[in-house]
């Protein structure tokens, strides 16, 4: 009874008793497909939409896959289940497809893990950090961006010139703007008095009305 072949890696399954004083080249060449498919990095130059070869040199074993080029690409990967690393080196965007179901767009210098059940490419992303703080993240240029705490204590009080300034040192004190600049101020008698004729005002008011 003749070999037969794993689905998603293409390993050679041997019949038993199959290959007399061949099975240890015949093994070997499992186990350099076994390493290529859990370690191999693969560097892929891109013209035009392809499809990632299964025979000879099998390209769509490799673990990690960079491509380049210019873009942007569609790149098929087949149809079986298996793990990706892909590094995007072209300049437009590589979508990664196996010619049906869900696709996974990879942008120009990004490194995304990619999953594929066999029918849909999904990207592996994190959606739990365990409490461990997100770092080196660019300021948003989208209105859907991340915002930074540099952006977002840019943000506070930059309707003209002014800027929040930081809170260490200010206990007891409140906020003050003189139009230009805003500062943390301790509580003054002349503040109290035009607070308490604004309110004398408003209470009047409220009563005439």
């Amino acid at each position: 009874m003749p070999s037969s072949w794993s689905s998603s890696l293409r390993f050679e399954l041997q019949f038993t008793g199959e290959n007399i004083n061949l099975w240890g080249d015949k093994l070997n060449a499992v186990l350099t497909h076994a390493d290529y498919a859990v370690a191999g990095f693969l560097t892929k130059a891109l013209s035009g939409n392809v499809a990632l070869t299964t025979a000879n040199d099998d390209e769509a074993r490799a673990a990690m896959i960079k491509f380049t080029g210019a873009g942007p690409f569609t790149v098929t990967i087949p149809s079986v289940s298996k793990a990706y690393l892909i590094w995007n080196a072209c300049s437009g965007v590589v979508t990664l497809t196996t010619g049906a179901g869900g696709t996974v767009a990879v942008q120009p210098g990004e490194v995304a893990q990619v999953a594929c059940d066999g029918i849909n490419v999904i990207r592996v992303q994190g959606t739990n950090f365990g409490g461990q703080p997100l770092t080196g993240v660019a300021d948003p240029t989208t209105p859907q961006g991340a915002a930074t705490k540099a952006y977002a204590d840019a943000l506070a009080f930059t309707a003209n010139a002014g800027v929040l300034p930081g809170q260490s040192g200010s206990a007891g004190k409140y906020l003050k703007t003189d139009g230009t600049v805003a500062s943390w101020q301790p509580v003054a008698s002349t503040d109290l008095s035009d607070n308490q004729a604004f309110f004398g005002r408003a209470v009047a008011l409220a009563v005439a009305l």
